[in-house]
């Protein structure tokens, strides 16, 4: 099968890799995209083309992206005519979703959502998360790879609930580990706090290095919160508990 993706970070990166290798032929678009972009679709195995031409031959698309950029990539391969399996792979709240979805009218979409390290074939696995009427056929795409899908929901939505509910537990739990470790600077007990790492439920606490360590992705974790926010609003939960935790990566960046 013919895949675009869009783009190859460092999550779409590796799902590329890993359909390359399930004998894919994978295209990226490499137009405005960085040299560590660049250097990452090489490593994958990945064949640049141009915009129009990746989504017309296209059989399927791969969105992952930061989510912020989600909906407008949606629009822009809706704009194109695309009409194949559009799968939708980045952490999007019910609201963000069905725009993605209004924007690629023409194509059967599926609804996706990562949860693990990018898969390399490590000791934790990589659960992509899938839901919506083709989403055995998206499963299948992976099959006998490092990615393990799990089809989790008939309707779009699913998939992204099931990623959101895991990434507001360990991405809030590295927030409030930020917040712990700045805490205990501004009072100089680092020393204190670090030594609870051997409880059973403090290993978020092991290096006091955590918030520097995190400054990296908090540009692309910060509106992961917002959508986090968005998607509890919709459930009648605490949306201003994520957007609280919002203003670590606020201030990480």
């Amino acid at each position: 099968m013919r895949i675009a993706v869009f783009h190859p970070g460092a999550m779409g990166s590796k799902l590329a890799a890993q359909l390359v290798a399930a004998g894919h032929e994978v295209h990226w678009v490499p137009e405005g995209r960085s040299e560590a972009s660049a250097a990452r679709a090489a490593e994958a195995g990945l064949i640049g083309t141009p915009f129009a031409d990746a989504v017309r031959e296209a059989d399927a698309v791969l969105c992952s992206c930061a989510p912020q950029g989600a909906v407008d990539i949606a629009k822009q391969v809706g704009s194109a005519g695309f009409g194949g399996l559009y799968i939708e792979a980045n952490p999007l709240s019910p609201m963000s979703l069905r725009e993605a979805q209004s924007a690629v009218p023409e194509a059967t979409f599926v609804d996706a959502g990562v949860v693990g390290p990018p898969p390399t074939g490590g000791p934790s696995p990589t659960h992509l998360m899938l839901s919506g009427a083709a989403a055995d056929q998206a499963a299948g795409l992976w099959a006998g790879t490092a990615v393990t899908a799990m089809v989790v929901g008939a309707e779009p939505g699913a998939a992204s609930a099931a990623k959101s509910s895991y990434a507001l537990y360990n991405k809030g739990k590295a927030a409030l580990a930020v917040l712990a470790f700045q805490l205990a600077e501004k009072h100089g007990v680092t020393e204190a706090l670090t030594a609870q790492q051997v409880r059973a439920d403090a290993g978020s606490l092991k290096d006091p290095g955590l918030p520097e360590q995190l400054r990296s992705v908090a540009w692309r974790w910060g509106p992961e919160f917002d959508e986090l926010a968005a998607t509890l609003d919709a459930a009648g939960l605490e949306g201003d508990a994520a957007r609280a935790l919002r203003q670590v990566w606020t201030k990480l960046t």
